[in-house]
Order: structure tokens, then sequence, then C-alpha cells
């Protein structure tokens, strides 16, 4: 017995000292533990992509050529590379004949004889899809100017945009300024423009907080169910869209049907002019994984995000003395915050918000159960 006794006092020492080295996450370098057990989930899918060379072809296929919004890359094969445990997507300079090339077209992926850059897309189209649960994509962006990095889904069904389009991570310029985004997209009654439900916030918030942000790797996560979708960055929520809202000009609900994940890293466009930047570029991935519910969660979506749909309004931005709210479901609490995180003070919420002791500056709102959202004071 005693001999029984010391054995089992081993095998705890061990699995404790196990499960703590297993927490120890270094932020710069890829994470290398097996992927996490989570309450009320079961892991259906992942790509840790620990293994050397091209991206596993049972769980990706590649987009080739030009493709979208008048990007300047070419995409080919050559340019995702899997090495010490994570997938590179590079961004290269580059001067590849395109072989569609035709003087006469107005087609921009036609009119063009080269292409001066070259990246990579990847989709698990046809090979990986699932309807509903959390997806988790730990990464590394590259902010250079003409990045333009992406963790996104698609619909499998339906042309764009009545597929439904999720992008869990978009980094590009808006108006020049680095800029993080979280969206949802669906059909209109005008074939090819989307309704489309946005986040963007600029990079400096986060960098404000932290200047070394995009050295470090990241968690974009999505958690997925019939009710709703939210998108979060580091377990901070960007973005909610209630399914009930999300409906297609035919009465179709793009995001009831399986969806398809794409990586990608494209160049131009709306990443901005690359010209003056140093190449190659490196959008590194460090797993891509896809949990559902088990029997014991019946939501798959942390309940305090999903109560009510109304997002809360702010106004007038700027603000002066105070700041108004609409939209919002009391009793609950709000927050007003230093652009660096530094609470100055919380209340229960109400319609109006007394700012006349606080000066000039950028501030965040927190607003309890939705994502912040920032503001300026000026007098």
């Amino acid at each position: 017995m005693r001999k029984f006794n010391v054995l089992c006092f081993v095998l705890f020492v061990s699995i404790y000292f196990q499960n703590i080295y297993a927490q120890k996450i270094n932020s710069y370098l890829p994470d290398n533990n097996e992927p996490r057990a989570l309450s009320g989930y079961k892991l259906v899918w992942s790509d840790e992509f620990n293994y050397e060379g091209k991206p596993n072809s049972q769980n990706w296929k590649y987009e080739q050529g030009f493709v979208r919004n008048e990007e300047l890359q070419w995409y080919q094969s050559d340019n995702a590379n899997c090495k010490d445990g994570v997938l590179i997507i590079e961004g290269r300079r580059d001067t590849i004949l395109n072989p569609n090339y035709d003087a006469t077209s107005s087609d921009w992926k036609k009119k063009r004889r080269y292409a001066y850059y070259s990246a990579s897309s990847i989709k698990t189209s046809g090979l990986q899809q699932w309807k509903y649960g959390r997806f988790e994509i730990r990464a590394r962006i590259d902010i250079s100017k003409g990045s333009w990095p992406a963790i996104w889904t698609l619909g499998k069904s339906m042309e764009w945009p009545a597929c439904g389009e999720i992008d869990i991570l978009e980094f590009y310029r808006v108006s020049d300024v680095p800029t993080i985004l979280a969206n949802f997209a669906w059909g209109t009654a005008t074939r090819w423009v989307a309704k489309w439900d946005g986040y963007k916030t600029s990079l400096s918030n986060f960098l404000v907080k932290d200047p070394e942000w995009d050295k470090k790797f990241h968690v974009w996560r999505m958690d997925w169910n019939s009710d709703s979708i939210a998108l979060y960055l580091d377990d901070e929520l960007l973005n909610t869209v209630r399914l009930s809202n999300t409906i297609n000009n035919d009465g179709t609900n793009p995001f009831l049907q399986e969806h398809y994940l794409l990586l990608n890293l494209a160049l131009g466009s709306n990443g901005g002019d690359p010209s003056q930047t140093k190449f190659p570029l490196k959008y590194e991935v460090d797993y891509a994984r896809v949990y559902q519910v088990s029997s014991t969660n019946t939501t798959g979506v942390d309940s305090k995000y999903i109560r009510n749909y109304e997002k809360p309004e702010i106004y007038p931005i700027p603000a002066r003395s105070s700041l108004y709210i609409k939209n919002h479901e009391e009793p609950s609490m709000v927050s007003v915050l230093t652009i660096t995180g530094s609470k100055v003070f919380s209340q229960k919420a109400s319609k109006e918000i007394n700012l006349s002791g606080l000066i000039n500056g950028v501030y965040i709102l927190n607003i309890e159960g939705y994502r912040p959202m920032h503001f300026t004071i000026l007098r």
C-alpha cells in the first residue's frame, strides 16, 4: 500500500508539473502544446502546422492567380510553407507573366500583363467545412504598408455575398491608418453588393497598451451557433451579430450552412501601396482549431454576449461635457477607461454619461455585454 501511495504521489507531481509547463506560452514563439481541452466542447479538427513542407493537402487547397479586390499579388502555392511549427505565408516582390493576359480586355484580371508581387491564399473548401463551433486561430501578422492578412470563412453554397462572409481577422489601412477589422456580410437585393456589419479599430489602440504587439502571436476566435456569432481578439470581444438579422434578400440565411476557412495574405488595394516596403512580408499561423459543442453545452457562445442584439450607439463624437447612449439594455454597468486601459469610473448604465471631469483625449467606453467603443473628448 505504501509503495502504491508513493507511485500515486509521483504521478500526481509529474502531472502537476506537466500542466504548469504546458501553461507557459511564450507570445513570441509558436505554442507547441497539445490543443487545450475546452469545457463543453470537443475538438473536431485542427492543423497545428507541426511539420515541414507544404500545408496538408487533406486540409488545404490553393487559390491561383489574380482573384479579388484588384489586389497586386499573384496567388501561388510557392509562397505557403510550414517550418518550425508554423505556416508561413510570404509576400514577395516578383515578376510573373500573366497567362491570361489580354491587352484588349477591360477585366483587371486579364489586362495586367505581369504581376509584380506574389503571395498565397489557402482554403479548406470541399475538404473541411463546419456548421457552428468555436474557431481559434493563433497568428502573427505583418503590419507593413501594403500588407492585408486575413482569417475568414465563406459559405459552401451560393455566390458571394449571399453565401455569407465572416472576417475573423482583417488587417489593412483605412484612410491610411493601420486598422484591425472584424466583419460579417450577407446578400442584398443587388447582386454582388453585400450588407455589412463591420467593426474596426485603429491598431494604435493595441500598440499603446503593448508596443511589442506586432511582434507577438495572438489568438483570433469565433464563437458561432444557430442564434449568433461573436468574434474575439485575445478574448476581447470585437463584434457580434444575431442570425435573426442576417437574412438574404431571397429569405435564406448564409450562416445556417457549413462554412470553410481561408487564410491569405493579400498585397496592395486596401493594404496600401507596398512600393516602398521592405520584402518579404511574413504572415505566420501557429495553428487553426475548430471545436464543436458537446451535449453539455447548449449554446456554444458566452451567454452574456447574446442576450440582445440592439448594439449601443454613442453620440456625439467628439463629445464635450456628456456622452449619450441609445440601444442598450438596463440594468447594466458602463465603464470609462483611458486609452491605455486604466479605469476612470464605472456607473449604472443610463442614457447620459457625465464627462465634465475629464480632459480632452481618446477614451474607451465599456458597456457590459458588448464590445468596447472608443470616443474622443474635444472641447
